[in-house]
Formats: structure tokens, sequence, C-alpha cells
């Protein structure tokens, strides 16, 4: 019976999506959360905002269900066309050398650089099994090299909170409206959250865009 709901859910969705109703749509798939794996929600609900050019809900739900372990070129293409929509204000777009390191790093769950991890250290002891590489020194050196993309990822991203401005937001210089507005930036931008004050958040990277900002304006993945 499950089986039969997730089929009947799926067609509907289909047939409202290509029927232009989003906004039904966006309805019908928060009423079924429950009966959805968290990875078809987000995608989903983020396909559809999208869609409905809606880039802030749209890159927010996008970059969870990467986050929970979901990667293909239809999610990629995705948040390829929200990012070309935001007149290079993302963290993908920073000049800085760590702001882009980050930020690469940061579209790929953990998970995808151990499978990068595991497929190395695989070639490493089948070169070493047909002779390939003659030294358990050398062997040992490439095992420690295999590692690398998993210690990257977790040193660089370790304590890092990530977050996409749901609609409009302004940044401001201090952690309060009376202060003076540095910058107001589209909705779908993608940042480094720092300290907290309140209900007011420091946006550390990109440097372009450090600034104090709502809590109410953002969803953090």
């Amino acid at each position: 019976m499950a089986n039969t709901n997730i089929d009947e859910l799926s067609k509907s969705l289909e047939t409202l999506y290509l029927d232009g109703k989003f906004d039904k749509a966006v309805d019908l798939l928060l009423e079924s959360k429950n009966q959805l794996t968290a990875v078809d929600f987000h995608y989903n609900l983020g396909t559809v905002y999208s869609k409905m050019g809606e880039l802030g809900p749209g890159r927010y739900h996008l970059e969870l269900a990467m986050k929970k372990g979901y990667i293909g070129s239809d999610i990629l293409n995705n948040l390829a066309f929200i990012k070309s929509k935001l007149q290079g204000i993302d963290l993908s777009f920073s000049q800085n050398m760590s702001d882009k390191l980050l930020s690469f790093l940061s579209q790929y769950p953990v998970s995808y650089a151990v499978s990068i991890t595991l497929v190395l250290m695989l070639i490493s002891l089948l070169l070493f099994k047909f002779k390939k590489v003659g030294s358990k020194l050398v062997l040992g050196a490439l095992l420690v090299l295999s590692l690398s993309p998993v210690i990257s990822h977790q040193l660089l991203l370790s304590g890092k909170s990530f977050a996409v401005n749901i609609k409009e937001m302004k940044i401001y210089e201090g952690p309060s409206s009376v202060y003076d507005v540095r910058v107001t930036i589209p909705g779908g931008s993608k940042f480094i959250l720092g300290k907290s004050d309140g209900d007011w958040f420091y946006i550390d990277h990109p440097l372009d865009l450090t600034g104090w900002v709502k809590k109410e304006d953002i969803g953090i993945l």
C-alpha cells in the first residue's frame, strides 16, 4: 500500500508540475512530507520553488538535499541556474581563494569524500598487488595520500555553519537594525555564519558580504 501511495503521489506531483500549478505542487509536497524520504522531499520542493522563481527557498531545499547525500546532474543544473541569477553575490563567486575552496567542498557531503578515499585506497592496493608499486613504504604513502579528501573535507569544514537567505536580505554593520546597512542581497545567496548575538548572526564568508543578518531571514543548512 505504501508503494502505491508513493506512486500516486509522484504522478500527482508530475501532473501539477507539467501543468504549471506550482503553488499546488508545493502544498502537496508539504502535506506529504512524511511519505517521502528527506532527499526526495527537499529535492522536489527545491525544484518547484526554483521553477517558480523563488530562488531563496529553492536554493535552501536543494542544498539540503545535497547535504543529505544526493548528487546528480539534475540538482547541480538547478543550483547552477539559481547561481546564474545572483549577479555574482554568492560564496561561489568570491575572488578570495579560501572562499572558493570552502564553496567547492561545501557542495559535496562527507560521504562523497569518503567514497573518493575508498576508491583511491583500492587503486593503491591493486597497484601493489600487481607489483606496479614494489615497496610497502610507497604503498603506505599512497594510502596516507588517499585519506586527503576526507581529511580536507573534515578539517576545512569543521565547525562551519552554512546558510542561505530565504528572501532579499539586508546586511547590517552591527547586530541590530539601528546600524547602517552595508548591502542588500537577493534571496538564494549562500554564505558561512560565524558568531551570533541573540537573533542575529554574523556572516564570516564570503569576505565581501561580512556583516550581521537577522535569523528570521536565513535558512541554516
